[in-house]
């Protein structure tokens, strides 16, 4: 029988002490000398050395903002210039999330930065070429 975490509600194995989603304690131990009805589990010290910190609850990170503006400056003036940093940014972020160590509240922003900065980038490469390209035949034309 799996042991579900108070917290999160995640099932964990029988023997785990802790919650493998959220480290919350799964059996509480009581606290020494309070009444039976108060009885609860408390942490001595700081965080657990290995775990990663908490998310921060509030919205979303700066990395994910950042990334998301230079997406959109890529598609408007600075293309590549911009599009391949948001594109690093954005899969920083991304990581970061996955990892537990940023809010999600911003992956939608890191997701915007990480596929728009590939596109915008791989956008206005082909407009570069296509131009260079008329630009040689427009040279090349006798008539002129």
């Amino acid at each position: 029988m799996t042991k579900t975490c108070p917290n999160c509600h995640q099932p964990n194995l029988p023997a785990a002490a802790f919650c493998h989603n959220c480290a919350a304690p799964l059996a509480a131990a009581p606290t020494v000398g309070a009444p039976p009805n108060q009885q609860q589990w408390q942490p001595q010290g700081g965080p657990v050395v290995g775990q990663p910190t908490p998310p921060p609850s509030a919205g979303a990170s700066q990395r994910a903002m950042i990334a998301l503006g230079l997406a959109i400056a890529a598609l408007f003036c600075c293309g590549p210039l911009t599009g391949i940093p948001a594109a690093i940014v954005g899969w920083m972020e991304l990581d970061s999330i996955k990892k537990g160590q940023s809010s999600d509240s911003g992956k939608w922003m890191a997701m915007v930065g990480l596929w728009g900065g590939i596109a915008f980038t791989i956008l206005h490469i082909v407009i570069y070429v296509v131009y260079v390209i008329f630009v040689m035949l427009a040279a090349s034309n006798p008539y002129y």
